[in-house]
């Protein structure tokens, strides 16, 4: 009799190892409406404070962090996740974007451990080619306190930062480029974009996107691709048509 009691009590047990990673207190998430962003996040962070293994609760923040300016956070959660639980990782729909949350996040681990400005401006570059400038913003600016003499690193970080509603502060680095390169096309061209269209100053604007077309027909800036001089010709001339 004995035996019998305990191979049910075995069968009771199995079927909650083999569901062991979906953790029932994770299903209260779908409860709070999609709108509560705050929430969600309140709610998810203070499961895992209490249960930092929670791979199910790790994938839901983290998938909560990417659609706010915790991108870096939710990415690095993936990589905790998968760490812990990899074939679990696997089976969501969240592992479509896998390879690169595994990336950026050891990207961002080896350049705060090694204090390599290349590394944070190899974040930086990634985050800003896939549109996530928040993100851009952030390694430029740790490349800058390592390496300050980087005129790429500024006007890249620029561009960030108007394209995160800092245009104020866009113009002030590209001001300062500008004074140290007065004929650096990019910062010319990125400035006077910035001003007309963002600050609508449209008269100091249109000097920097003159002395732009003046640069790209007379000193032959180089581009690192090949339609890059198509593309500013066709966009400066379109713009100066408006003043």
């Amino acid at each position: 009799m004995g035996k019998k009691y305990l191979l049910f009590l075995l069968l009771l047990f199995l079927p909650t190892v083999s569901m062991a990673r979906e953790f029932p207190v994770c299903k209260e998430y779908f409860y709070i409406e999609e709108g509560e962003k705050e929430q969600k996040r309140s709610f998810l962070e203070k499961i895992l404070k209490e249960d930092p293994g929670n791979v199910e609760c790790m994938l839901k923040l983290a998938s909560v962090y990417l659609r706010t300016d915790k991108v870096a956070e939710g990415f690095d959660l993936i990589r905790r996740a998968y760490t812990l639980d990899p074939k679990y990782v696997e089976s969501r729909n969240i592992s479509k974007i896998l390879d690169l949350a595994l990336r950026l996040s050891r990207l961002q681990e080896l350049a705060r451990k090694n204090g390599d400005y290349s590394l944070w401006n190899e974040l930086g570059d990634t985050y800003f080619e896939i549109g996530i400038f928040e993100e851009s913003a952030r390694a430029y600016e740790e490349s800058l306190k390592i390496e300050p003499e980087q005129t790429k690193i500024e006007i890249l970080l620029a561009i960030s930062y108007a394209n995160t509603d800092r245009s104020v502060e866009a113009v002030k680095i590209l001001r300062r480029v500008v004074e140290k390169e007065p004929y650096n096309f990019y910062a010319n061209y990125y400035l006077g974009k910035i001003l007309v269209n963002e600050l609508k100053d449209r008269s100091e604007g249109e000097r920097y996107l003159m002395m732009a077309a003046y640069l790209l027909k007379f000193s032959h800036p180089k581009f690192e691709k090949k339609d890059e001089r198509s593309f500013f010709e066709h966009d400066l001339a379109k713009m100066l048509e408006r003043f």
